[in-house]
């Protein structure tokens, strides 16, 4: 947005150096009548950028911290909080857990562990959502957001401790996929939990 009031104001002090140093008077006014007729339009151009910056700006999200009260949790890796005075269901992002509760899918292993785990960690903790640049709803309504207690973000120590995968990469909500990724690449190399049993862990999920 300063970038190109700058430019404005480099063009139009171009057109009234032009118009001081033109020789005739007729010529003068041509200049000036298409300095007046022009402004209109660099305004419009001005404010359409600022809507757009605005826009890029809203949807980007930023790492401000939303507080949020736990309703209950679901299983591994998804939670039901009262959020802005509204019942909400969170899907953590960058992460997936075996499941537990998936209708027709039966409980796979670690799956208990994970939810369990997952309730120690929000029991009587402070929370709060942090959203990234991208979509903050998923196709089912769900947030999608990293999830913090008492300051600790949830994916990481799940990851960490080999009872979730990183997953659900999807641009640009990947602020911090390197560092979860390094957590995975940490608790793979100690076979915990989940990479304890070989070809469990898949790109496309759990092997029951």
């Amino acid at each position: 947005m300063k970038k190109i009031a700058s430019i404005v104001a480099v063009v139009l002090l171009f057109m009234f150096f032009a118009v001081n140093g033109s020789g005739g008077t007729t010529t003068k006014m041509g200049l000036l009548q298409s300095i007046g007729s022009n402004i209109p339009v660099l305004s419009s151009l001005i404010g359409d950028t600022a809507s757009k910056v605005g826009n890029v700006t809203q949807t980007n999200g930023s790492t401000d911290k939303n507080a949020v009260t736990l309703v209950k949790v679901v299983d591994g890796d998804t939670l039901k909080v009262n959020y802005q005075g509204q019942e909400k269901t969170i899907r953590l992002l960058l992460m997936d857990t075996p499941e537990s509760v998936k209708p027709g899918t039966p409980v796979q292993p670690f799956a208990k562990e994970a939810s369990e785990r997952m309730k120690q960690l929000v029991w009587n903790k402070a929370l709060t959502i942090e959203f990234d640049v991208g979509e903050r709803n998923d196709k089912y309504g769900r947030l999608l957001a990293y999830v913090y207690a008492d300051g600790v973000m949830l994916q990481k120590t799940l990851i960490q401790e080999g009872l979730a995968r990183v997953a659900y990469v999807y641009p640009p909500n990947t602020r911090y996929l390197s560092e979860l990724e390094k957590a995975q690449a940490e608790a793979k190399s100690e076979r915990k939990k989940i990479w304890s049993r070989a070809g469990y862990v898949t790109s496309k999920g759990f092997q029951s």
